[in-house]
């Protein structure tokens, strides 16, 4: 059966005019968020501007609903004081934004339902903290790379003095600002020295040293990473809450890290 041309060409039409649509969305939130990326490096004096995502498809819509659903920002290997490469990301979402914003990209003050900023240790961050340089960090309960998250880990290393790995499962604790790392169950390690071992994998972190611009609320493990996670709702957008550098300084009388960093 023949289709009537009638038929066939207002579809074409329509067909094309989507696909130049879709197009042109695409270029302008591209350049979005390279515009939104070069300020936030600019602001934080990153020597690499941060990954950024504008969500929200088709992205010009929210010329009609004054909505951004999210805008993260991620930086894989950054370099903090005291801690040395971890990975950041940070999420505003559901931003009230303007008509001018949508279309120029400055998003500097709208307001956001909640901002996320996480960051993750993997093992080479968290070994370098401990003095092992083959730590590897596992979910002990689904070492798939998408694992769900847990408060427990299985950390597998080799401690300084000792010439055989050692298999630790640890507790991932937070008590105010303070994160606690604190073994639970010795699963492999040399006969004699289980208690070095366990004093091989305790460890003591004040978060405020992390980039949340917080200390934080949540830790976690996933994916052979160790996760800190602050959030703060119901705040106007900051360029310090898209830079991965971010950090508080630690109140008087909250420690400080071990005398291992």
């Amino acid at each position: 059966m023949r289709v009537p041309r009638k038929v066939v060409f207002p579809l074409i039409i329509i067909l094309v005019l989507a696909s130049l649509f879709w197009l042109v969305d695409s270029l302008f939130a591209a350049r979005v968020e390279r515009k939104i990326s070069v300020t936030v490096a600019e602001h934080a004096n990153l020597e690499t501007n941060p990954g950024i995502y504008v969500g929200g498809i088709p992205y010009m819509q929210a010329l009609i609903t004054g909505d951004i659903p999210l805008i993260s920002a991620d930086a894989l290997d950054v370099d903090v004081p005291g801690l040395g490469m971890v990975n950041a990301r940070s999420e505003a979402t559901d931003l009230v934004v303007t008509r001018d914003q949508v279309l120029s990209g400055d998003v500097v003050g709208a307001p956001a339902e909640m901002i996320t900023r996480t960051v993750s240790l993997d093992g080479v961050a968290l070994g370098h903290l401990l003095g092992m340089t083959d730590l590897d960090i596992a979910n002990p309960y689904d070492i798939s790379p998408g694992g769900g998250r847990r408060t427990e880990a299985q950390l597998t290393g080799t401690p300084e003095g000792f010439d055989e790995e050692v298999s630790m499962l640890v507790t991932l604790r937070l008590d105010g600002p303070m994160f606690q790392m604190l073994p639970t169950e010795l699963l492999d390690a040399p006969a004699g020295r289980e208690e070095d071992a366990r004093a091989a994998f305790t460890w003591e972190l004040d978060t405020h040293q992390l980039p949340l611009a917080d200390q934080a609320q949540a830790v976690y493990v996933q994916g052979g990473s160790i996760f800190f996670r602050a959030q703060k709702q119901n705040v106007p957008l900051q360029l310090e809450d898209l830079s991965p550098v971010e950090s508080t300084p630690p109140e008087s009388g909250n420690g400080s890290l071990l005398d291992r960093l």
